[in-house]
């Protein structure tokens, strides 16, 4: 009997080396149509992620130019006037920007600055500098 389970034992490890190669060949090509979806998916997934960060830039930027524009009417507003006094849209304009998280707390931290006396051309004359620095591509 332990003769005849051995032998049965011998042969059936006979049968699964046989078979390997087989199932050697069926894993290695599921792993190429894994691969082949993975690369469908992950280009799919690439383009969202694309026009989200598109948009999220786009509506950043549009943050930014609004931020420059009212720099630029606060600006005209005090050289225009004899007696100036920061206005009540550029007040109103740094309360609701303050909103937006990825609006940038130095720029926020210059309209206080203006709010609390500071002069408004220590923003204006840096604009440049501000576009440069935040304007996404």
């Amino acid at each position: 009997m332990d003769d005849q389970l051995k032998s049965i034992l011998k042969e059936l490890d006979i049968k699964k080396k046989k078979l390997q190669p087989k199932i050697d060949e069926i894993n290695a090509k599921r792993e190429e149509e894994i691969q082949n979806v993975n690369k469908k998916y992950d280009h799919m997934i690439f383009d969202i992620n694309y026009t989200a960060e598109q948009l999220e830039n786009e509506f950043c930027n549009d943050l930014i130019k609004s931020f420059i524009q009212i720099v630029t009417r606060e600006f005209d507003r005090k050289r225009s006037s004899d007696i100036y006094e920061v206005s009540r849209e550029f007040k109103d304009y740094r309360e609701s920007i303050g909103e937006f998280d990825m609006f940038p707390e130095e720029l926020i931290n210059k309209m206080h600055k203006v709010i609390d006396g500071g002069p408004i051309e220590d923003i204006m004359y840096d604009l440049e500098k501000i576009q440069k620095k935040y304007l996404r591509p």
